[in-house]
């Protein structure tokens, strides 16, 4: 829609040049508004999401070492991960995209959500002897705005429709 002047004064009794004047102000105002990006969730403003960007994001800076940790988890996974993976790839869940040992700060995570910022951890036997360092993991991962789903592998054989509800759960708003 182009705007075009009215050659009549405008009805409220100012001159057709001051309503024109609004007028393409307003036609403006419309445009841009097109073109600007949808509105972030309530509470995050751009500083949260920056943050997340720096930490999680395609453009983030990860370290060479940590870059080839991933991709050795990546090729060599657990049992469980692989169950999980194949019910999890491709969006096969709720239509949601997850990857899989994913670089954020200086953890890698077992799954994780970018768009809703949701980290799933696998637990298995190694894991009860690193109680503490996990409880670290974790406190960090959250006072930077990303939830965190935990299951044992014990979940993952037995009962993983529980576990993809759980995380279904977690993925709806």
């Amino acid at each position: 829609m182009e705007y075009k002047p009215s050659p009549q004064p405008s009805p409220q009794g100012r001159g057709s040049k001051e309503k024109e004047e609004e007028e393409e102000n307003k036609y403006q105002q419309d445009k841009n508004k097109d073109k600007s990006c949808s509105a972030l969730p309530e509470g995050e403003g751009l500083g949260v999401r920056a943050e997340i960007a720096k930490l999680a994001g395609r453009n983030r800076q990860i370290p060479k070492l940590f870059l080839e940790r991933a991709h050795k988890l990546r090729t060599q996974q657990t049992p469980a991960e692989q169950i999980l993976w194949e019910c999890l790839r491709n969006r096969r869940l709720l239509n949601t995209k997850f990857r899989k040992q994913h670089n954020i700060g200086r953890y890698i995570t077992d799954f994780y959500c970018h768009e809703k910022l949701l980290i799933i951890e696998l637990d298995g036997s190694i894991h009860a002897n690193q109680q503490a360092q996990y409880f670290l993991r974790q406190n960090w991962l959250q006072s930077n705005h990303f939830t965190v789903i935990r299951f044992s592998n014990e979940q993952i054989f037995n009962d993983i429709e529980l576990v993809l509800h759980t995380i279904a759960q977690a993925l709806i708003p």
